[in-house]
């Protein structure tokens, strides 16, 4: 019986060998796992009838070791730091179910992609990422307005969420001569910066007149007028061998404000309920009936 068994074997095996490639892996395809390849070698059928062997290069067992690692795919990490957008998604939806927000924040429960975006279609709205992290992903029906309005609150969230790396400064120089209508306007300039919460870095040069005014006195009256608005980041210092005095101004934060206007305040002069009253100032007619 083994002998019989072998003999149909070889015959499979030149047949297959003569009939190409195609039929050796169609009728002894299964063999290749059980076997592993070591290394690529060109068939020899001849051999294989005179030696009785199967195959030639073939080992029957391996290791854990020999077995060729797979790497694990690497998950793409996400930036903290990266800045979000908002953006209609249209008919670009990857999942199959999601959670459907109306426009007016009216939950519409779990729906289809298809279903989704025959809606949209109907009411004319824009399809928008609301949150990814939840199961199924929740999206929102907006109109234009309404993303537009939405992508300009995220941008001021971005601008004040950014670090102090990300600070414009603006320069503004001037002589200590400048005239009065020339200064008033430099403030106006200085003051809008302050507001839109930019650094100033301000250089007051001396004057070409001999008697004119010190450039440090002309800078003390520039941050007497802003007072309420900035503060020197550090002293004023003198540049290019005293002839010229920087300053940085920046605006107060939330801090500053507070403790400025709680100072500015004036204080309660009302005395408080329940003091005695002194003799002077008791009415008349207690006076006349103790007389």
């Amino acid at each position: 019986m083994m002998s019989l068994c072998r003999i149909h074997l070889k015959k499979l095996v030149c047949q297959a060998a003569n009939q190409g490639l195609y039929s050796f892996e169609r009728h002894l395809g299964f063999f290749s796992q059980w076997f592993k390849v070591r290394s690529p070698q060109p068939w020899n059928p001849v051999a294989c009838m005179q030696t009785g062997e199967l195959m030639s290069g073939i080992r029957l067992h391996c290791t854990a070791d020999q077995e060729p690692k797979v790497q694990p795919i690497r998950k793409k990490k996400e930036n903290p730091n990266a800045k979000k957008v908002i953006g209609n998604v249209g008919r670009l939806i990857p999942y199959n179910y999601i959670q459907m927000i109306s426009e007016n924040g009216e939950d519409m429960g779990k729906m289809t992609r298809k279903k989704a975006i025959k809606i949209m279609e109907e009411r004319d709205l824009k399809l928008v990422v609301f949150r990814e992290d939840t199961d199924p992903p929740m999206y929102r029906l907006m109109t234009g307005k309404q993303i537009f309005e939405e992508q300009t609150k995220l941008r001021e969230k971005q601008k004040l969420s950014s670090g102090p790396s990300h600070v414009q400064v603006k320069e503004m120089s001037f002589l200590a001569s400048i005239e009065k209508h020339d200064l008033d306007i430099k403030k106006k300039q200085l003051a809008q910066w302050i507001e839109k919460k930019y650094h100033v870095r301000i250089t007051v040069i001396n004057s070409r007149v001999a008697d004119g005014p010190a450039k440090g006195d002309v800078l003390q009256n520039v941050l007497k007028l802003l007072q309420n608005q900035a503060i020197c980041s550090s002293e004023p210092k003198e540049r290019k061998d005293g002839r010229a005095m920087v300053c940085v101004l920046r605006p107060l934060s939330a801090k500053e404000l507070q403790k400025l206007k709680k100072d500015s305040e004036p204080e309660n002069q009302k005395e408080p309920i329940g003091t005695p009253k002194t003799k002077l100032e008791q009415s008349p007619n207690t006076e006349l009936t103790n007389s």
